[in-house]
């Protein structure tokens, strides 16, 4: 039997899938894996900082403070320091009791804000200080960092960072550089950690704030008033929810008011005042 070759045609060797299309699912499969390699050694790294003991704790947290708060513009005398680290005191679990002691910190800054950091150094504002109406209010904001304490968040957070800072200095190292795009794939990984976070904070404080006063009136008047500046900026808020760590004031409020409607906790209440040389 005589073969007869096949003649050529332009399509052999052609594959049916445009090359771009390849080159697409090919980087999706490269993000994902080193996204999910970066949430794997996060999530390791959260959970053995996480398991700090109360003495290595405390080192860690003076580690942080001299090297990243120590030459900040900071108070710690007077009557509003002394104050706000008495209500800081009296709003601890007993869980927390038995880790390092809070260190009040009072951050000469106009802007209103607080954050807890490893160790139990807690910073309030100066803004944040003169925007407060009620002790109410200033105990509310208190009680959502030491939520984040008592939930070892801060720790957690530290430790991912850790890690990511080695892998970043050992890619460096070999002369890898990380593209911008997959950076934010990881930002972004990091985001929904972070929200959660905040979510389950804003519950623990609104749990202070009813076996300390028994009802939640005016402890949300803060986020009221910084809801109304939020509407103000209009459809930009839509951005900043995306890209802050935490939820849009006004979705905190209502996602706080039905937690509390459904305990059968009021939202009325007789306000504490704040002391006259406040």
């Amino acid at each position: 039997m005589k073969y007869t070759p096949r003649e050529i045609v332009d399509e052999v060797n052609i594959t049916p899938v445009h090359p771009l299309v390849n080159f697409g699912y090919l980087l999706g499969t490269v993000v994902a894996a080193m996204v999910t390699v970066y949430v794997g050694l996060g999530v390791v790294g959260a959970q053995i900082a996480a398991r700090l003991g109360p003495k290595n704790e405390s080192r860690v947290g003076e580690l942080v403070f001299e090297s990243i708060f120590a030459n900040m513009p900071l108070i710690e005398e007077g009557p509003k320091f002394d104050y706000t680290r008495a209500l800081a005191e009296s709003l601890r679990s007993d869980a927390l009791k038995q880790r390092p002691d809070l260190k009040l910190h009072i951050l000469d800054d106009p802007l209103p804000n607080a954050m807890v950091s490893a160790g139990g150094h807690v910073f309030v504002t100066t803004g944040l200080l003169e925007d407060v109406e009620t002790e109410n209010e200033l105990a509310f904001v208190l009680a959502h960092e030491l939520g984040h304490y008592e939930h070892r968040d801060n720790l957690r957070s530290l430790g991912r960072s850790l890690v990511f800072l080695s892998l970043n200095s050992t890619l460096a190292a070999s002369g890898v550089k990380l593209p911008p795009f997959l950076m934010g794939s990881m930002s972004l990984a990091d985001l929904h950690y972070s929200r959660d976070q905040e979510q389950k904070a804003d519950v623990y404080a609104i749990e202070i704030m009813q076996e300390r006063y028994g009802h939640l009136g005016s402890s949300l008047d803060f986020f009221e008033r910084l809801s109304d500046w939020e509407l103000d900026l209009g459809a930009v808020t839509q951005l900043l929810e995306w890209q802050s760590t935490h939820p849009l004031t006004q979705s905190r409020i209502e996602d706080l008011e039905e937690i509390a409607t459904q305990r059968g906790w009021s939202l009325e209440g007789e306000a504490t005042p704040l002391p006259s040389d406040f």
